[in-house]
C-alpha cells in the first residue's frame, strides 16, 4: 500500500514542479497578448453598443480603447505605439464610475468647431489656396485652443517632423497627421451625439457639476466611501438614460468579461502544457514505471514532497495577502531560480530532458511514447493548484498509513504473554511442550 502511495506521491511532485513551468509560460503568453485588457475592451464595447444601436462595432471598440488608454487607467506601456500594438496600452481594471467619467471627459474635450475648421482647412488645401505648411499651422493653432483634445492626439512629434521636412516628404507626413485628426474627430463627434441622444446635452458642464457635488459630499459626509460620494453625485447631476443604461448593465457585462478571460486562460494553459511537455519530453508512462521499480528514486521524491508543499503554501499565501492589501486580484507568482533548481533535479533523475543539447534532446525522442506524452499534457493542464491539493492530501494519507504501519510492526515485534481471563492475577502456566520432546515429566 505504501509503495503505491509513494508512486502517486512522486507523480504529484513531478507534475507540480512542471506545472510551475507551465504557469510561467502561461503568464508570459497572457502578458504578451494583453489578454485581460483586450477582453475588458470587448466588454466595454458591448456596453457602448447598448447606448445607441447606430454605433458600429468598430466605433464602439475604438471608443472603449480610448477610455482604457487614458493616463489614469492605461496599462504598462506609456509610449506611442502603432495601431495594431495599441492593446499594450489598455488598462486591465476600470470601475463603473471611472468609465462614466471617462466617457464624459472624452466628450467634453471635443468641440464641434474643431470639425468645422478641419473641413475648411481640407477644402482650402484641395483648392490650393493653402499649401501644406499653412494648413499645418492653421490646424495646429485650432487644436491648441483645446489642449485636452490636442494632448490625446499625441501629434507633437509628427508636427515637428512636418515643419522640418520639405516637398513630398512634408506632404506625406501631413497626410498621416490628417488621418489621425480625422479619426479622432469622427469618434468623439459620434460619442457626443450618442450622449446627447441619451440625455447628456453638455458633457463638460455635467462633469464639472459632478466633481463639485462630489467635493461637497466629501466636506459634509467625510465618512462616506469615495465611490459612494461619486455615485451620489452622478445620480444627482447626470441622471439620464445614459447613466441608467450603464449602471444597469455594467456589473453583468464585467462578469462576462471575467468568464471570457478565464476561458482564454484555460486555452492558453493547455497550449502551454503541450509546449512544456514536448520541450521537456515528459513521459508519464515511463515516469510511473521508473517510480514503481526504483526504490531509491521513490525515497528521494518522498523526502522532497514536504518541502515542495510548504513552498507552494507560501506562494499561495503571498498573493492572497497582496490582494487583501490592494483590494485587487493578484496572479500567483513562481520563482524562476527555484523552478530551475527543481527542473535540474528531475533531469538528474532522468525523468525529463532539458533542451540544452540539441543532439541529445533529439535522440531522447526514440525512447518516448506518444500515449505517455499525451497523458502528460492532460495531467499538466489540470494546473498547479490541483497538484498542490493532491500533494497535500497524499502527504496526510501517507503520514497516517506510515504511523499505523509502524504501530503494527511494533506489535508484531513485541513478545506478548497470554493470561488466563478467569484469573488475571495468576502468572501464565508454562508451556507443557518445550523443545522437540515436550515435557517428559508430565502425567496423564
Amino acid at each position: 500500500m505504501l509503495k503505491s502511495l509513494d508512486v502517486l506521491l512522486g507523480l504529484s511532485v513531478v507534475m507540480l514542479i512542471v506545472s510551475m513551468a507551465v504557469t510561467l509560460v502561461s503568464q508570459g503568453i497572457l502578458n504578451l497578448l494583453a489578454s485581460r485588457g483586450r477582453n475588458l475592451r470587448t466588454g466595454l464595447a458591448d456596453l457602448l453598443e447598448l447606448l445607441d444601436a447606430r454605433l458600429s462595432r468598430a466605433e464602439a471598440e475604438a471608443i472603449a480603447a480610448l477610455t482604457l488608454m487614458q493616463r489614469t487607467i492605461g496599462g504598462r506601456c506609456r509610449c506611442r505605439l502603432p495601431e495594431w500594438l495599441q492593446f499594450f496600452q489598455f488598462g486591465e481594471v476600470i470601475h463603473r464610475e471611472e468609465f462614466i467619467k471617462s466617457l464624459l471627459d472624452l466628450a467634453a474635450c471635443y468641440d464641434v468647431s474643431i470639425k468645422t475648421e478641419f473641413e475648411q482647412i481640407k477644402a482650402r488645401l484641395a483648392n490650393k489656396t493653402f499649401n501644406v505648411g499653412q494648413a499645418t499651422e492653421a490646424l495646429e493653432t485650432k487644436l491648441l485652443e483645446y489642449p485636452l483634445f490636442f494632448k490625446r492626439l499625441g501629434i507633437e512629434t509628427l508636427l515637428a517632423k512636418i515643419k522640418k521636412e520639405k516637398a513630398e516628404a512634408k506632404k506625406r507626413q501631413y497626410q498621416q497627421l490628417e488621418k489621425i485628426v480625422a479619426k479622432q474627430i469622427d469618434l468623439l463627434d459620434k460619442l457626443r451625439l450618442v450622449l446627447q441622444d441619451n440625455g447628456i446635452a453638455d458633457a463638460g458642464n455635467t462633469l464639472k457639476n459632478v466633481r463639485m457635488l462630489a467635493l461637497q459630499f466629501e466636506k459634509s459626509n467625510p465618512e462616506l466611501a469615495h465611490d459612494v460620494r461619486v455615485t451620489n453625485a452622478l445620480l444627482q447631476e447626470a441622471s439620464s438614460q445614459f447613466l441608467a443604461k450603464i449602471c444597469l448593465n455594467f456589473d453583468h457585462l464585467i462578469d462576462r468579461v471575467s468568464v471570457r478571460f478565464i476561458a482564454t486562460t484555460r486555452v492558453v494553459s493547455v497550449i502551454s502544457a503541450a509546449l512544456v511537455a514536448v520541450a521537456l519530453q515528459l513521459d508519464t508512462v515511463n515516469l510511473i514505471n521508473r517510480l514503481s521499480m526504483d526504490e531509491k528514486m521513490r525515497s528521494a521524491f518522498v523526502e522532497l514532497a514536504p518541502k515542495l508543499a510548504d513552498e507552494a503554501q507560501d506562494k499561495k499565501q503571498q498573493p492572497d495577502e497582496a490582494a487583501a492589501k490592494e483590494g485587487a486580484q493578484s496572479q500567483p507568482t513562481v520563482d524562476p531560480e527555484k523552478e530551475k533548481f527543481y527542473l535540474n533535479f528531475l533531469a538528474e533523475q532522468g525523468l525529463i530532458s532539458l533542451p540544452n543539447d540539441w543532439e541529445s534532446w533529439r535522440k531522447h525522442w526514440r525512447s518516448m511514447s506518444l500515449p505517455g506524452l499525451v497523458l502528460s499534457i492532460f495531467l499538466l493542464s489540470l494546473g498547479g493548484p490541483f497538484w498542490y491539493n493532491a500533494l497535500g492530501k497524499l502527504l496526510q494519507l501517507r503520514s497516517g498509513l506510515a504511523r499505523k504501519d509502524e504501530e503494527q510492526k511494533n506489535i508484531r515485534q513485541t513478545t506478548q504473554s497470554v493470561t488466563d481471563p478467569q484469573n488475571p492475577d495468576n502468572p501464565p502456566a508454562a508451556n507443557p511442550l518445550q523443545g522437540e520432546r515436550g515435557d517428559l515429566k508430565a502425567l496423564g
